[in-house]
Protein backbone atom coordinates (compact mmCIF):
# COMPACT_ATOMS: atom_id res chain seq x y z
CA UNK A 1 0.00 0.00 0.00
CA UNK A 2 2.97 2.62 1.14
CA UNK A 3 4.88 1.52 -2.25
CA UNK A 4 1.65 2.19 -4.49
CA UNK A 5 1.04 5.17 -2.44
CA UNK A 6 4.41 6.42 -3.36
CA UNK A 7 4.78 5.87 -7.00
CA UNK A 8 0.98 7.33 -6.97
CA UNK A 9 2.70 11.03 -5.53
CA UNK A 10 5.85 10.56 -7.68
CA UNK A 11 3.77 10.33 -10.92
CA UNK A 12 1.77 13.33 -9.74
CA UNK A 13 4.72 15.28 -9.04
CA UNK A 14 6.34 14.39 -12.05
CA UNK A 15 3.23 15.68 -14.48
CA UNK A 16 2.95 18.58 -11.66
CA UNK A 17 6.63 19.50 -12.89
CA UNK A 18 5.70 18.85 -16.55
CA UNK A 19 3.09 21.44 -16.00
CA UNK A 20 5.11 23.81 -14.53
CA UNK A 21 7.71 23.66 -16.93
CA UNK A 22 5.17 24.01 -19.89
CA UNK A 23 3.60 26.74 -18.39
CA UNK A 24 7.09 28.92 -17.82
CA UNK A 25 8.23 28.21 -20.93
CA UNK A 26 5.32 29.88 -22.53
CA UNK A 27 5.29 32.36 -20.04
CA UNK A 28 8.31 33.25 -21.40
CA UNK A 29 7.47 33.78 -24.67
CA UNK A 30 4.47 35.77 -23.94
CA UNK A 31 6.20 39.82 -25.36
CA UNK A 32 6.70 41.74 -22.17
CA UNK A 33 4.99 45.16 -21.99
CA UNK A 34 6.91 48.17 -22.14
CA UNK A 35 8.10 49.81 -18.22
CA UNK A 36 7.40 53.01 -17.26
CA UNK A 37 10.81 55.28 -18.14
CA UNK A 38 11.80 55.52 -14.56
CA UNK A 39 12.25 52.16 -14.25
CA UNK A 40 15.73 50.36 -14.96
CA UNK A 41 14.86 49.05 -18.29
CA UNK A 42 12.20 50.46 -20.39
CA UNK A 43 11.43 47.20 -22.15
CA UNK A 44 12.42 43.51 -21.62
CA UNK A 45 15.59 42.49 -23.94
CA UNK A 46 14.57 42.17 -27.61
CA UNK A 47 14.79 38.61 -29.56
CA UNK A 48 16.22 40.30 -32.62
CA UNK A 49 19.49 42.96 -32.50
CA UNK A 50 18.70 46.03 -33.71
CA UNK A 51 20.85 46.58 -37.25
CA UNK A 52 23.49 49.54 -37.88
CA UNK A 53 21.09 51.78 -40.06
CA UNK A 54 18.56 51.89 -37.62
CA UNK A 55 21.54 52.33 -34.93
CA UNK A 56 22.31 55.32 -36.76
CA UNK A 57 18.91 56.56 -37.02
CA UNK A 58 18.20 56.23 -33.41
CA UNK A 59 21.38 57.96 -32.01
CA UNK A 60 20.65 60.90 -35.10
CA UNK A 61 16.90 61.42 -34.02
CA UNK A 62 15.47 59.70 -37.08
CA UNK A 63 12.33 57.22 -37.05
CA UNK A 64 13.61 53.29 -37.18
CA UNK A 65 11.88 50.72 -38.92
CA UNK A 66 8.79 49.32 -38.29
CA UNK A 67 9.21 46.53 -35.65
CA UNK A 68 12.83 47.66 -34.63
CA UNK A 69 13.59 46.65 -31.05
CA UNK A 70 14.26 50.40 -30.98
CA UNK A 71 11.05 51.51 -31.48
CA UNK A 72 9.36 51.43 -27.95
CA UNK A 73 12.28 53.59 -27.09
CA UNK A 74 11.66 56.20 -29.76
CA UNK A 75 7.78 56.91 -27.88
CA UNK A 76 9.50 58.02 -24.24
CA UNK A 77 9.21 61.47 -23.53
CA UNK A 78 13.22 60.76 -22.56
CA UNK A 79 13.98 59.94 -26.23
CA UNK A 80 11.57 62.34 -27.75
CA UNK A 81 13.56 65.49 -26.23
CA UNK A 82 16.51 64.22 -27.61
CA UNK A 83 15.04 64.38 -31.11
CA UNK A 84 14.19 67.53 -30.91
CA UNK A 85 17.62 68.79 -29.72
CA UNK A 86 18.97 66.88 -32.65
CA UNK A 87 16.56 68.04 -34.88
CA UNK A 88 17.00 72.01 -34.00
CA UNK A 89 20.79 71.10 -34.14
CA UNK A 90 20.66 69.91 -37.99
CA UNK A 91 17.90 72.56 -39.11
CA UNK A 92 20.61 75.22 -37.70
CA UNK A 93 23.60 73.28 -39.45
CA UNK A 94 21.48 72.65 -42.81
CA UNK A 95 20.95 76.12 -43.12
CA UNK A 96 24.00 77.89 -41.96
CA UNK A 97 26.41 74.98 -43.85
CA UNK A 98 25.11 71.83 -45.78
CA UNK A 99 22.41 73.13 -48.10
CA UNK A 100 24.99 75.76 -48.63
CA UNK A 101 27.96 73.83 -49.00
CA UNK A 102 25.78 71.31 -51.21
CA UNK A 103 24.86 74.35 -53.58
CA UNK A 104 28.67 75.23 -53.66
CA UNK A 105 29.85 71.67 -54.64
CA UNK A 106 27.08 71.60 -57.45
CA UNK A 107 28.05 74.75 -58.60
CA UNK A 108 32.04 75.14 -58.13
CA UNK A 109 33.20 71.23 -57.65
CA UNK A 110 31.63 69.32 -59.30
CA UNK A 111 32.01 71.40 -63.20
CA UNK A 112 36.03 71.36 -62.35
CA UNK A 113 37.07 68.27 -60.88
CA UNK A 114 33.49 65.71 -61.58
CA UNK A 115 32.24 63.52 -58.77
CA UNK A 116 33.59 60.07 -59.18
CA UNK A 117 36.99 60.21 -57.40
CA UNK A 118 38.07 58.55 -54.11
CA UNK A 119 37.99 61.47 -51.45
CA UNK A 120 40.92 61.48 -49.10
CA UNK A 121 40.47 63.49 -46.07
CA UNK A 122 43.63 63.08 -43.18
CA UNK A 123 43.12 65.06 -39.59
CA UNK A 124 39.63 64.59 -40.42
CA UNK A 125 38.71 62.74 -36.78
CA UNK A 126 34.43 62.01 -37.19
CA UNK A 127 33.78 64.68 -40.04
CA UNK A 128 31.91 62.89 -42.30
CA UNK A 129 29.00 65.29 -42.43
CA UNK A 130 31.35 67.96 -44.32
CA UNK A 131 33.19 65.93 -46.52
CA UNK A 132 30.15 64.49 -47.72
CA UNK A 133 28.11 67.68 -47.88
CA UNK A 134 31.34 69.23 -50.56
CA UNK A 135 31.56 65.22 -52.16
CA UNK A 136 28.27 63.52 -52.25
CA UNK A 137 29.15 61.33 -54.75
CA UNK A 138 32.52 59.98 -53.83
CA UNK A 139 32.62 56.43 -54.47
CA UNK A 140 35.24 55.81 -51.24
CA UNK A 141 35.69 58.32 -48.31
CA UNK A 142 39.30 57.89 -46.76
CA UNK A 143 39.10 59.22 -43.38
CA UNK A 144 42.04 59.47 -41.17
CA UNK A 145 42.93 60.87 -37.42
CA UNK A 146 43.56 60.08 -33.99
CA UNK A 147 40.41 59.40 -32.69
CA UNK A 148 40.13 55.96 -31.55
CA UNK A 149 37.50 54.09 -33.90
CA UNK A 150 34.84 53.15 -31.11
CA UNK A 151 32.10 50.52 -30.85
CA UNK A 152 28.22 51.24 -30.16
CA UNK A 153 26.48 49.03 -27.85
CA UNK A 154 23.26 48.52 -29.03
CA UNK A 155 21.34 51.01 -27.42
CA UNK A 156 18.26 48.17 -26.87
CA UNK A 157 21.20 46.41 -24.70
CA UNK A 158 21.35 49.83 -22.28
CA UNK A 159 19.35 50.51 -19.11
CA UNK A 160 17.70 54.25 -18.64
CA UNK A 161 20.32 55.85 -17.20
CA UNK A 162 23.24 54.59 -19.50
CA UNK A 163 21.42 55.49 -22.57
CA UNK A 164 20.22 58.68 -21.73
CA UNK A 165 24.48 59.83 -20.43
CA UNK A 166 25.16 58.04 -23.87
CA UNK A 167 22.58 60.32 -25.81
CA UNK A 168 23.23 63.25 -24.07
CA UNK A 169 27.02 63.10 -24.49
CA UNK A 170 26.76 62.36 -28.26
CA UNK A 171 24.57 65.35 -28.47
CA UNK A 172 27.49 66.96 -27.17
CA UNK A 173 30.34 65.65 -28.81
CA UNK A 174 28.34 66.42 -31.81
CA UNK A 175 27.01 69.86 -31.31
CA UNK A 176 30.35 71.22 -31.94
CA UNK A 177 30.43 70.35 -35.48
CA UNK A 178 27.32 70.87 -36.24
CA UNK A 179 27.57 74.81 -34.83
CA UNK A 180 30.76 75.19 -35.99
CA UNK A 181 31.83 73.10 -38.69
CA UNK A 182 34.90 71.81 -37.09
CA UNK A 183 35.66 69.97 -33.72
CA UNK A 184 37.81 70.50 -31.14
CA UNK A 185 40.07 67.35 -30.98
CA UNK A 186 41.00 68.19 -27.16
CA UNK A 187 37.68 67.69 -26.38
CA UNK A 188 37.08 64.87 -28.47
CA UNK A 189 39.30 62.81 -26.87
CA UNK A 190 38.02 62.82 -23.60
CA UNK A 191 34.24 63.09 -24.74
CA UNK A 192 34.30 60.37 -26.76
CA UNK A 193 35.47 57.92 -24.42
CA UNK A 194 32.94 58.57 -21.80
CA UNK A 195 29.80 56.61 -22.11
CA UNK A 196 28.49 52.78 -24.70
CA UNK A 197 28.82 55.09 -27.71
CA UNK A 198 31.95 55.14 -27.95
CA UNK A 199 35.02 56.77 -30.60
CA UNK A 200 34.22 57.92 -33.68
CA UNK A 201 32.27 55.36 -34.83
CA UNK A 202 28.71 56.42 -33.77
CA UNK A 203 29.18 60.35 -35.12
CA UNK A 204 30.17 59.00 -38.42
CA UNK A 205 26.78 56.41 -38.15
CA UNK A 206 24.97 59.19 -37.16
CA UNK A 207 26.20 62.00 -39.83
CA UNK A 208 25.75 59.14 -42.46
CA UNK A 209 22.11 58.79 -41.09
CA UNK A 210 21.84 62.22 -40.97
CA UNK A 211 23.02 63.14 -44.78
CA UNK A 212 19.95 60.84 -46.01
CA UNK A 213 21.82 57.44 -46.07
CA UNK A 214 21.06 54.12 -45.29
CA UNK A 215 23.69 51.93 -43.78
CA UNK A 216 23.99 48.66 -45.11
CA UNK A 217 26.98 46.87 -43.41
CA UNK A 218 29.58 48.08 -40.65
CA UNK A 219 32.69 45.62 -39.95
CA UNK A 220 36.39 46.37 -38.63
CA UNK A 221 38.97 47.22 -40.80
CA UNK A 222 42.76 47.73 -40.86
CA UNK A 223 45.03 49.08 -43.97
CA UNK A 224 48.00 46.79 -42.52
CA UNK A 225 50.42 46.93 -40.13
CA UNK A 226 47.67 46.66 -37.04
CA UNK A 227 45.97 50.14 -37.81
CA UNK A 228 42.70 49.95 -36.45
CA UNK A 229 40.10 51.31 -38.61
CA UNK A 230 36.33 50.79 -39.76
CA UNK A 231 34.62 49.99 -42.78
CA UNK A 232 30.98 51.71 -43.60
CA UNK A 233 28.87 50.85 -46.77
CA UNK A 234 25.72 52.97 -47.33
CA UNK A 235 23.62 54.11 -50.09
CA UNK A 236 21.61 56.87 -50.70
CA UNK A 237 18.36 55.29 -51.57
CA UNK A 238 17.63 51.60 -51.90
CA UNK A 239 18.82 51.68 -55.82
CA UNK A 240 21.69 53.92 -55.10
CA UNK A 241 25.43 52.81 -55.46
CA UNK A 242 26.88 51.50 -52.50
CA UNK A 243 29.72 53.92 -50.68
CA UNK A 244 32.56 53.11 -48.49
CA UNK A 245 33.96 55.40 -45.46
CA UNK A 246 36.60 54.34 -43.89
CA UNK A 247 38.37 55.69 -40.66
CA UNK A 248 41.80 54.74 -39.82
CA UNK A 249 43.45 55.76 -36.34
CA UNK A 250 46.43 56.68 -37.26
CA UNK A 251 49.30 58.77 -36.53
CA UNK A 252 50.17 61.49 -39.75
CA UNK A 253 53.50 62.81 -38.90
CA UNK A 254 56.68 61.36 -39.83
CA UNK A 255 57.17 59.70 -37.22
CA UNK A 256 53.97 57.72 -37.36
CA UNK A 257 53.86 57.03 -41.09
CA UNK A 258 57.82 55.29 -40.54
CA UNK A 259 56.47 53.04 -37.67
CA UNK A 260 53.46 52.59 -39.88
CA UNK A 261 54.36 52.73 -43.90
CA UNK A 262 51.40 50.54 -44.60
CA UNK A 263 48.72 53.22 -44.54
CA UNK A 264 49.74 55.31 -47.40
CA UNK A 265 50.67 52.80 -49.52
CA UNK A 266 46.95 51.26 -48.99
CA UNK A 267 45.97 54.72 -49.55
CA UNK A 268 47.70 55.38 -53.11
CA UNK A 269 45.86 52.66 -54.57
CA UNK A 270 42.89 54.67 -54.57
CA UNK A 271 43.03 56.25 -57.65
CA UNK A 272 42.34 59.22 -59.03
CA UNK A 273 41.63 60.63 -55.79
CA UNK A 274 40.91 64.34 -54.67
CA UNK A 275 41.96 65.28 -50.89
CA UNK A 276 40.36 67.91 -48.53
CA UNK A 277 42.16 69.40 -46.10
CA UNK A 278 40.34 71.84 -43.12
CA UNK A 279 41.16 72.83 -39.26
CA UNK A 280 44.16 70.71 -39.83
CA UNK A 281 45.70 72.76 -37.13
CA UNK A 282 48.51 74.24 -39.64
CA UNK A 283 50.17 70.45 -38.98
CA UNK A 284 51.17 70.28 -42.75
CA UNK A 285 53.28 73.35 -42.50
CA UNK A 286 55.51 71.76 -40.28
CA UNK A 287 58.55 70.10 -41.43
CA UNK A 288 58.01 66.51 -39.38
CA UNK A 289 54.20 66.10 -41.36
CA UNK A 290 56.63 66.48 -44.42
CA UNK A 291 55.71 62.49 -45.87
CA UNK A 292 51.55 63.61 -45.61
CA UNK A 293 52.15 66.60 -47.41
CA UNK A 294 54.37 65.32 -49.95
CA UNK A 295 51.98 62.40 -50.19
CA UNK A 296 48.87 64.44 -50.93
CA UNK A 297 50.52 66.73 -53.31
CA UNK A 298 51.97 63.54 -55.53
CA UNK A 299 48.93 61.20 -54.85
CA UNK A 300 46.12 63.57 -55.82
CA UNK A 301 44.49 65.42 -59.05
CA UNK A 302 42.98 67.97 -56.59
CA UNK A 303 43.07 69.18 -53.42
CA UNK A 304 40.50 71.39 -51.66
CA UNK A 305 41.54 73.22 -48.09
CA UNK A 306 41.42 76.09 -46.04
CA UNK A 307 44.97 77.81 -44.80
CA UNK A 308 45.16 75.10 -42.22
CA UNK A 309 46.52 72.64 -44.80
CA UNK A 310 49.10 72.83 -47.17
CA UNK A 311 50.81 76.38 -47.69
CA UNK A 312 50.72 77.33 -50.91
CA UNK A 313 54.25 77.49 -51.49
CA UNK A 314 54.62 73.66 -51.64
CA UNK A 315 51.60 74.02 -54.93
CA UNK A 316 53.57 76.46 -57.03
CA UNK A 317 57.47 74.61 -55.88
CA UNK A 318 55.61 71.48 -56.94
CA UNK A 319 53.04 72.02 -59.77
CA UNK A 320 51.87 72.95 -62.10
CA UNK A 321 48.51 73.37 -60.56
CA UNK A 322 45.53 75.80 -61.16
CA UNK A 323 44.59 77.84 -58.33
CA UNK A 324 41.09 78.86 -57.57
CA UNK A 325 40.28 80.81 -54.45
CA UNK A 326 36.73 81.05 -52.60
CA UNK A 327 36.30 83.42 -49.33
CA UNK A 328 38.57 85.99 -47.61
CA UNK A 329 42.34 85.31 -46.27
CA UNK A 330 43.03 87.11 -43.32
CA UNK A 331 45.69 86.59 -40.79
CA UNK A 332 45.62 82.85 -38.61
CA UNK A 333 44.05 83.01 -34.96
CA UNK A 334 46.59 84.04 -31.81
CA UNK A 335 46.59 80.33 -31.23
CA UNK A 336 47.81 79.78 -34.85
CA UNK A 337 49.58 83.15 -35.45
CA UNK A 338 53.05 81.31 -35.99
CA UNK A 339 51.48 80.06 -39.80
CA UNK A 340 51.10 83.46 -41.59
CA UNK A 341 50.87 83.35 -45.37
CA UNK A 342 51.97 86.54 -47.02
CA UNK A 343 51.87 85.02 -50.50
CA UNK A 344 48.72 83.67 -49.92
CA UNK A 345 47.46 86.83 -48.92
CA UNK A 346 48.81 88.61 -52.43
CA UNK A 347 47.49 86.06 -54.10
CA UNK A 348 44.15 86.32 -52.65
CA UNK A 349 44.08 89.74 -53.50
CA UNK A 350 45.96 90.17 -57.24
CA UNK A 351 43.34 87.51 -58.47
CA UNK A 352 40.12 88.44 -56.72
CA UNK A 353 38.62 85.53 -55.09
CA UNK A 354 34.73 84.41 -55.19
CA UNK A 355 32.70 84.97 -52.19
CA UNK A 356 31.75 81.52 -49.93
CA UNK A 357 28.26 81.54 -48.80
CA UNK A 358 29.00 79.56 -45.53
CA UNK A 359 31.63 79.70 -43.25
CA UNK A 360 34.51 76.64 -43.14
CA UNK A 361 37.14 76.21 -40.77
CA UNK A 362 38.69 77.78 -37.77
CA UNK A 363 37.19 81.04 -38.79
CA UNK A 364 33.87 79.74 -39.23
CA UNK A 365 31.95 82.63 -39.18
CA UNK A 366 30.12 83.59 -43.30
CA UNK A 367 32.36 85.62 -44.47
CA UNK A 368 35.59 85.20 -42.78
CA UNK A 369 36.43 81.72 -44.47
CA UNK A 370 38.91 80.62 -47.10
CA UNK A 371 39.17 77.91 -49.27
CA UNK A 372 41.50 77.09 -52.35
CA UNK A 373 41.00 74.59 -54.77
CA UNK A 374 44.04 73.48 -56.17
CA UNK A 375 43.67 71.09 -59.46
CA UNK A 376 46.58 69.51 -61.05
CA UNK A 377 47.53 69.88 -64.49
CA UNK A 378 49.69 70.48 -67.76
CA UNK A 379 49.94 74.24 -67.80
CA UNK A 380 50.79 76.68 -65.61
CA UNK A 381 49.38 77.39 -62.23
CA UNK A 382 47.23 80.35 -62.34
CA UNK A 383 44.66 81.65 -59.97
CA UNK A 384 41.18 81.83 -61.53
CA UNK A 385 37.76 82.96 -60.26
CA UNK A 386 35.22 80.91 -60.41
CA UNK A 387 32.16 80.89 -62.21
CA UNK A 388 28.72 79.66 -61.33
CA UNK A 389 27.27 77.10 -62.98
CA UNK A 390 24.65 74.05 -62.69
CA UNK A 391 21.93 74.49 -60.02
CA UNK A 392 22.70 72.08 -56.59
CA UNK A 393 20.86 69.12 -55.82
CA UNK A 394 18.02 69.19 -53.03
CA UNK A 395 19.23 68.88 -49.98
CA UNK A 396 18.08 66.06 -47.70
CA UNK A 397 15.88 66.83 -44.38
CA UNK A 398 15.32 65.67 -41.33
CA UNK A 399 12.20 63.62 -41.34
CA UNK A 400 12.41 63.70 -37.80
CA UNK A 401 9.73 63.55 -34.66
Amino acid sequence: MEKSAARSMFAGMRWLCILLAAGASAFAQIPTAPRTPDSQFLVAPPAVASTPNDQARFLSGLRVSPGSPLEAWQRTPEYLAHARDYAAMWKRFDARYFGEMRRFAAQQLAPRIGTTQTLTYFFSGPDFINAYALFPDAPVYILVGLESVGSIVPPEQLDVPRLQAGLANLRKSTGVTLQFSFFITKDMKIDLEQTDFKGVLPIIESFIALGGGQITHVAPFSPGGGLPGVEIRFRKTPDAPEQIVYYIQADLSNDGMKSHPALLAWVAHFQPAVAYLKAASYLLHEPYFSRSRDFLLTHSVAILQDDSGIPLKYFLASGPWQLNFFGTYTAPLDLFKKYPQPDLAAAYQSAGATPLDFGTGYKWKKGESNLMLAIRQAAAPRAEVPHPTSPAPPVPGNPGF
